[in-house]
């Protein structure tokens, strides 16, 4: 496959977990996975920021659109991609909220890279394990292409209050 093809598949492999990422803000309130738990820091697990709920609709989402490609591909696979992708998504995105966690930072502070591509990383790992045709060149371009639409995607949640920080 040559580097457009390869940058081509990536992208489509990743529009599931960009979707994921972004319709988990839909859910405004809810259960948090990690049911209030503290670990030995006295710290949150994940915090109030990762639901079930929120997790349900990502999956939702991501599924569906996993399922759209699917049928404009003819690629029955896409539909499973789909789902492995939004919950790689949801799984980095958890990672990186532990993250921020750990190093005390509130719910909403910046931490960047992690904030922008934690959910990249989550996906691209399960992606890999399921043998999906993901591409490393394929996958470092279109990460950088998700470094700008996650800054534009995120300020216009902000700007939409469904956010409540720009990043």
């Amino acid at each position: 496959m040559d580097l457009l093809g390869e940058v081509w598949e990536a992208f489509l492999l990743m529009i599931p977990a960009m979707v994921a990422n972004g319709s988990a803000v839909l859910v405004r309130r809810g259960t948090p996975i990690d049911l209030g738990k503290k670990l030995w820091d006295g710290r949150r697990v994940l915090g109030d920021g990762k639901t079930f709920e929120g997790l349900l609709v990502a999956l939702s989402f991501a599924s569906i659109i996993g399922g759209v490609l699917a049928a404009a591909t003819e690629e029955a696979l896409r539909l499973v991609y789909g789902f492995l992708a939004g919950l790689g998504a949801m799984l980095g995105d958890m990672a990186g909220s532990f993250i921020k966690r750990r190093l005390n930072l509130a719910r909403g502070a910046p931490l960047p890279v992690v904030d922008q591509l934690d959910f990249v990383a989550g996906a691209a790992l399960l992606l890999f394990l399921a043998g999906a045709p993901l591409g490393i060149y394929g996958l470092i371009l279109v990460s950088a292409l998700i470094l700008f639409l996650h800054r534009a995607t995120n300020l216009a949640a902000h700007r939409l209050g469904l956010k409540d920080v720009p990043w």
